[in-house]
């Protein structure tokens, strides 16, 4: 079987070819704008733009290109303007290869006045630190654009799932370890309202429930969830509005049950001993809860708590203990209790006296645990911010246990005696100077809270000494090779602004600019021969024999 190569050639370098892949060229540029627009831009790299078959695509066109130039060879004068395009197109694909195998496109965030020099890149990967020896490793993770298995181990570590784009659901989970059954760690579910707000509110006593704590603020209330078992000493009216807790055997009361005297220090400061198994302990109830020993030092490690109930009594407090709640009323000057009923919905919310505020218990579990579980889905963008889909997260295994490591919360976890944390990351790039954000300035169009444009002003540490720079669109830093651009902002906590720039290295640069300018000069080339030849074809001789003279020049 022998191989035409003449064939191959032709079909390679030929319109048809060609055509087909612009078609196929202009449909995934059309699926990938769409992408980008509805999904985000990460989503559209991976489902397109940074896969295997888009670059297999173009290499075909810079095949095609190429064939298609060698099948017009030796040159001819009518076709320098076609060499001229051709050979333009080929170095634009030389550039394109040089700024994807070579090139750097990520982005670096700037806080205020805090140094910063770590580019952060487009791969995902994933950190086990083993803080025994300090040893960390790292993985990389496949760039895909939905959940993949990974099924690699290490050291007993196994790698299961991978999905990049995730939400959190909330879900009932077993417990990995085994509790004694005195030992409080129940959690229960609740919702709040008034005519304002509502909330919905977890709160967990669980060790092993680390998206939710025991408590809570929402504006000007306070909410404590605390054992079940401390309830039935929050409804007694005691005079003394103090209460002793025994956690280890889960037993609570009232200084007046087991009468014990209550004192006063020369300052006011109300005290009291209490006497357990021949040791006595000594607490302070209205400046600490834990009590002190005989050499007036801190006991933490003990069991024993004490709480005053009158520190809560000057702004709104809410203690829940599962199926019951009590609050102070401070109209009425008196401490409420009341159980959640068991039974039908309604039945089970508290009106409490805090601008109608009512308290709806929604479930209750005594040993199960609440988490919020990755739950693989399609991101969703929306005025460039993605409001679905933004974390990424990994599924481990160990000793058969199986844990979800996300971008946001690392997870630790104690292996045969180390401590290993694991961290999931984008992969990132150390710049050999740092960035120190000065200033950051935003205008908004008039009568919005819409930013017109937003700039930076930074300071740049360098080995030959320190420069101020003024970034904002159309003004990029360029520096040592990186360009930097002003792409987005955000805010902390305490409002401060914080500039987020791309970063951007490109060697192939040249080659598009000289690639793209050949472009422009070949097609004003080629349609100039073109045009001359038309021109010529329509002289009208006015001698005969000119015309066949004319054909020959």
């Amino acid at each position: 079987m022998t191989i035409n190569t003449q064939k191959i050639e032709k079909t390679l370098g030929g319109l048809k070819f060609a055509v087909i892949l612009l078609i196929l060229f202009a449909l995934l540029m059309i699926v990938g704008t769409f992408c980008e627009s509805y999904y985000g831009t990460d989503f559209a790299n991976r489902v397109i733009y940074k896969t295997w078959f888009f670059m297999l695509l173009q290499f075909g066109m810079f095949i095609s290109i190429i064939f298609a130039a060698f099948l017009r060879l030796p040159p001819k004068k009518r076709l320098y303007g076609f060499y001229t395009i051709h050979a333009g197109l080929i170095l634009i694909g030389m550039g394109s290869f040089m700024t994807y195998y070579a090139g750097v496109d990520g982005s670096i965030v700037l806080p205020p006045n805090s140094p910063s020099r770590e580019v952060i890149l487009s791969d995902d990967i994933i950190k086990m630190r083993f803080e025994n020896d300090g040893r960390v490793v790292t993985y990389k993770l496949p760039y895909t654009s939905f959940g993949t298995d990974i099924d690699e181990e290490y050291e007993d570590i196994k790698l299961r799932r991978y999905l990049p784009f995730a939400d959190k659901k909330f879900k009932w989970l077993e417990a990995k370890e085994s509790y004694p059954n005195t030992e409080p760690i129940h959690s229960t579910q609740y919702f709040l309202k008034n005519a304002f707000v509502t909330q919905d509110l977890t709160l967990s006593l669980h060790p092993e429930a680390i998206d939710f704590e025991s408590n809570a603020t929402l504006g000007p209330l306070t909410v404590h969830y605390l054992p079940s078992s401390l309830a039935k000493c929050f409804a007694k009216d005691n005079p003394s509005k103090l209460i002793l807790w025994d956690k280890q055997e889960e037993s609570c009361f009232t200084p007046e049950e087991k009468e014990i005297s209550i004192q006063k220090t020369k300052e006011g400061n109300r005290f009291l001993v209490y006497q357990k198994e021949n040791i006595y302990f000594s607490f302070f109830p209205d400046m600490s809860p834990w009590p002190l020993d005989e050499k007036m030092q801190v006991i933490r490690g003990g069991s024993l708590r004490i709480f005053s109930k009158k520190l809560f009594e000057d702004s709104p407090n809410l203690f829940l203990f599962g199926t019951a709640t009590s609050w102070f009323d401070k109209d009425e000057g008196t401490w409420n209790y009341q159980n959640f009923a068991t039974g039908k919905k309604e039945d089970k919310t508290v009106i409490l006296p805090w601008m109608g505020l009512e308290v709806t218990m929604l479930d209750h579990k005594e040993r199960k645990v609440p988490g919020l579980v990755p739950t693989e889905v399609l991101p969703i963008q929306k005025n460039n911010e993605m409001i679905k889909g933004q974390t990424r997260a990994l599924e481990l295994e160990v000793q058969n246990k199986k844990y979800w490591v996300t971008n946001d919360t690392p997870v630790q976890l104690l292996i045969d005696g180390r401590k290993v944390v694991f961290y999931l990351e984008k992969e990132s790039l150390t710049l050999p100077f740092e960035f120190v954000l000065t200033k950051f300035k935003m205008e908004k169009d008039p009568g919005t809270n819409r930013p017109a444009s937003y700039e930076s002003f930074v300071r740049l540490f360098t080995s030959e000494g320190t420069q101020n720079h003024h970034i904002y669109m159309n003004n990029p830093l360029k520096h040592m090779g990186f360009t930097f651009y002003q792409a987005s902002y955000s805010q902390d906590r305490q409002g401060n602004y914080i500039s987020t720039l791309s970063v951007n290295v490109d060697p192939g640069r040249p080659f598009k600019y000289a690639g793209s300018l050949m472009l422009v000069f070949g097609s004003m080339w080629h349609y100039f021969l073109n045009y001359r030849k038309r021109k010529k074809k329509n002289i009208t001789p006015l001698v005969p024999g000119v015309e066949d003279d004319i054909q020959k020049a």
